[in-house]
């Protein structure tokens, strides 16, 4: 992750797995949402494929409210907004500093999010 941000240019970040598929206007919505809340990681609901796989996960993750989305983060469910639904700034991100990526089993998302916590900023779901 840290390599690609590096090797990436522009002034927002928006990250993808590589077998996940965003919807049209995911990109418009989230810069928006960036925009009015510059010191967020804004994320976006996720629909499952095949339906139903980690139905009880994405439920939970779906349903969550704003003000959820930063008291659920200290759960054994992790991160309130999946990584791949991330969408910030660069220069938010560069605030917060790199992903612990130290190694295999490393939550570096979550490690980043708790950061994010830390220095003052926020979770906001589009």
């Amino acid at each position: 992750k840290n390599r690609a941000i590096a090797q990436s240019f522009g002034r927002f970040l928006c990250f993808l797995d590589a077998d996940d598929v965003m919807m049209p206007q995911r990109v418009r919505v989230q810069y928006d949402a960036a925009l009015a809340f510059p010191q967020c990681v804004i994320g976006c609901q996720v629909k499952r494929e095949p339906e139903g796989s980690t139905e009880r996960y994405t439920r939970w993750i779906n349903s969550l409210t704003q003000e959820q989305l930063l008291t659920q983060v200290f759960t054994s469910h992790g991160p309130t907004i999946i990584m791949p639904t991330w969408f910030c700034s660069r220069q938010w991100f560069d605030s917060i500093g790199k992903f612990d990526e130290s190694g295999k089993g490393v939550p570096e998302d979550l490690l980043f999010f708790y950061e994010v916590i830390r220095k003052g900023g926020g979770m906001f779901r589009v």
